[in-house]
């Protein structure tokens, strides 16, 4: 069997048997729990049109996954905020996403993003949705923040 396949099998059995075990963890910006519960660890393996994400890109969130459990703990601040009204049946429901960011390794260029979710406005319950490598490029080279940093 190839190396690669090996490796992709080791870390996502790695990431899903940590994933289960958390339950749930204690957000001090949301000042409630982020549960860890299905609808996350699906959204890391596909994407929103149900397909499976390329081997590649789930590597990333696998390889990830504990720092974004990491950044949840510790963050303090909302970076992005994004929220929409669905209707289903009849029945309007309300969807938010909040992304906080962390930087991994200032020598490595690493910076991820961890996005929370909760459905259904204030009765909603939070939950983990997504975690990614974040960056911008300069000159060709990875950037995790501005050379001044009021452009962030």
């Amino acid at each position: 069997m190839d190396n690669n396949v090996e490796e992709f099998k080791r870390l996502k059995n790695q990431a899903h048997s940590k994933y289960v075990s958390i339950g749930s963890v204690y957000s001090p910006v949301l000042r409630s729990s982020i549960f860890f519960n299905s609808n996350g660890w699906h959204h890391l393996r596909y994407d929103s049109n149900r397909s499976e994400r390329k081997r590649i890109i789930q590597l990333n969130k696998f390889r990830f996954f504990q720092d974004a459990v990491s950044t949840i703990k510790k963050s303090t601040t909302i970076q992005e905020y994004r929220r929409v009204s669905v209707e289903n049946y009849e029945k309007e429901s309300v969807i938010e996403w909040f992304a906080f960011w962390s930087i991994i390794s200032f020598t490595r260029q690493i910076r991820i993003k961890v996005i929370v979710r909760r459905v259904g406005g204030f009765d909603g319950q939070y939950h983990f949705w997504s975690v990614m490598p974040f960056w911008s490029l300069r000159h060709r080279e990875r950037a995790i923040c501005s050379v001044n940093l009021s452009d962030e």
